[in-house]
C-alpha cells in the first residue's frame, strides 16, 4: 500500500488526494500574498512490494494560478530513501513540468519510505544538533549561545568561535525557511571554524565569529516558504516602513537588537533560490548589494564595502547567474544596518538545485574565507578601520 504524508518537521503539502492506485495529487502550502509557494516536502511510504508512485504537485489553489513553478522549473528534485539516509537528485526523466503542475514518477522499494523535496532539507533539530555536538566535543574552540527564542519558543541557537575583542562577524541563514542550503552553509562554517585546521585556528585568533544557522526556526519546522509563525516575511524586515525604529517580525527584532548592541564589523547572510531556466551558467548562484553605496558615510567603511562587493563578484560563484548583483529593498536588515549603523554585509544566494549539503558547505566556507580575508585587510586585527 502506498501512502503520502507531510506531517513531520519541514513537511509541506496539503489537500493530498489519491487519484488511482498509485497516483496522487497534492498542493504546496503557500504563505505569501503574491503566491510564493515553490517549496514542497512530503513522504511516500510503501508497505507492500516494490511499486512506482506518480505524484502531481500543484501550487496553492488559494492564489488561483501558478505563480512560482513556471519560473523555477526545470530544477533538481531531491529524494531521500529511508534505507539510504541521505538525499540524492531524482533522475531527470522522472520529473517534468506539465504547464500547470509538476509531475514526479517515484520508484518506491518494498517496505521503504522516500522523503521528496525541492531542496536538500536542513531540519532545525538536525542543524541545532550539529551545533550542540561541536560545542560539546570542541569546547576549547567554540561555545554555544542563544540569540533568543522564536514566537513559538524555539531557541535561535548559535555557535561562537574566536577571540572576544577582535573584529566581530555574524553569519546567519534561514530568514526564508525553505532555503535550506543557507543553513548547511552556516553549519559548515561552524564546523570549519571549530575544526583543528591550522587556518581555522589562525582565524579564531583574529576574529570573533557568531554563527546562527536558523534565524526562523518556526518557519523551518512548519515547512513554510517565506514566513515566520506570525505570517511575516523576515527578509523585508521593516515592511512598508523602512524608517520604523524596529523590524516587524519577532525574530528580526532579536537580530536587530543584537546588531545594535554588538555593532558587528561584518554581517554575512546566506539565502537560496530555486531553478535555472532563465539563468546563465553552473552553479547558477547570485548575490545582493545595496544600490546606493553612499549609505556608507564613513569613507573607510565605504572602502571596505566596495572591497567586499568585489570579493563576492570576483572570488565566489555569485556571478554565475548574472554579472550584476540584485538590489536590497530599503526594508531589509542589510540595507538598514548599512544606513543606520554603517555595518557592511555579504549577502549570498545558493542554488537549491546545485547545492546539496556538501556543496552548500563548501561554497559557504569559500564565501566566508574570502570575506574574512578582505575584512582583515581593511580593518586589521584590532577592529579599527
Amino acid at each position: 500500500m502506498i501512502r503520502l504524508t507531510s506531517d513531520f518537521e519541514c513537511g509541506n503539502a496539503k489537500l493530498i488526494r489519491q487519484l488511482d492506485d498509485h497516483r496522487f495529487r497534492l498542493e504546496v502550502d503557500g504563505d505569501k500574498p503574491d503566491g510564493y509557494c515553490v517549496y514542497f516536502c512530503f513522504e511516500v511510504g510503501n508497505d507492500g512490494p516494490e511499486a512506482e508512485a506518480t505524484v502531481e504537485i500543484w501550487e496553492d489553489s488559494q492564489f488561483g494560478r501558478p505563480t512560482a513553478f513556471p519560473v523555477f522549473f526545470p530544477t533538481a528534485v531531491w529524494v531521500r530513501p529511508a534505507s539510504l539516509g541521505r538525499y540524492r537528485p531524482l533522475q531527470e526523466h522522472l520529473r517534468r513540468w506539465c504547464g500547470d503542475r509538476v509531475v514526479l514518477t517515484l520508484p518506491v522499494p518494498a517496505g521503504d519510505t522516500l522523503r521528496v523535496a525541492l531542496t536538500y532539507v536542513a531540519p532545525y533539530s538536525e542543524v541545532t544538533g550539529l551545533l550542540r555536538e561541536f560545542a560539546e566535543t570542541r569546547p576549547d574552540r567554540c561555545a554555544p549561545f542563544v540569540l533568543g527564542e522564536s514566537v513559538e519558543g524555539r531557541e535561535l541557537a548559535g555557535l561562537r568561535c574566536g577571540t572576544p575583542g577582535r573584529p566581530k562577524v555574524i553569519c546567519l541563514a534561514g530568514q526564508h525557511p525553505h532555503e535550506h542550503p543557507g543553513l548547511w552553509a552556516v553549519a559548515g562554517i561552524a564546523d570549519f571554524l571549530s575544526s583543528a585546521l591550522p587556518e581555522a585556528a589562525e582565524l579564531r585568533e583574529v576574529l570573533d565569529v557568531w554563527l546562527v544557522p536558523t534565524v526562523n526556526p518556526d518557519g523551518n519546522v512548519h515547512g513554510r516558504n517565506a514566513s515566520n509563525a506570525e505570517g511575516l516575511d523576515p527578509y523585508p524586515a521593516f515592511g512598508e516602513d523602512p524608517d520604523a525604529p524596529e523590524p516587524q517580525s519577532h525574530e528580526s527584532r532579536l537580530l536587530w537588537r543584537w546588531a545594535e548592541a554588538e555593532q558587528p564589523d561584518l554581517w554575512i547572510n546566506f539565502h537560496a533560490y530555486t531553478g535555472w531556466r532563465l539563468n546563465s551558467e553552473y552553479p547558477y548562484e547570485g548575490w545582493y548589494e545595496v544600490g546606493d553605496r553612499g549609505l556608507f558615510r564613513d569613507p573607510a567603511r565605504r572602502r571596505l564595502y566596495d572591497a567586499l562587493c568585489d570579493t563576492v563578484r570576483l572570488e565566489t560563484e555569485g556571478p554565475s547567474t548574472d554579472v550584476t548583483a540584485a538590489r536590497h529593498p530599503e526594508s531589509s536588515l542589510c540595507y538598514q544596518l548599512a544606513k543606520r549603523h554603517q555595518v557592511p554585509h555579504v549577502f549570498y544566494e545558493l542554488n537549491t538545485g546545485t547545492s546539496g549539503r556538501h556543496r552548500a558547505t563548501r561554497r559557504g566556507i569559500d564565501v566566508f574565507r574570502h570575506s574574512a580575508r578582505t575584512l582583515l585587510h581593511y580593518i586589521g586585527c584590532s577592529g579599527s578601520v
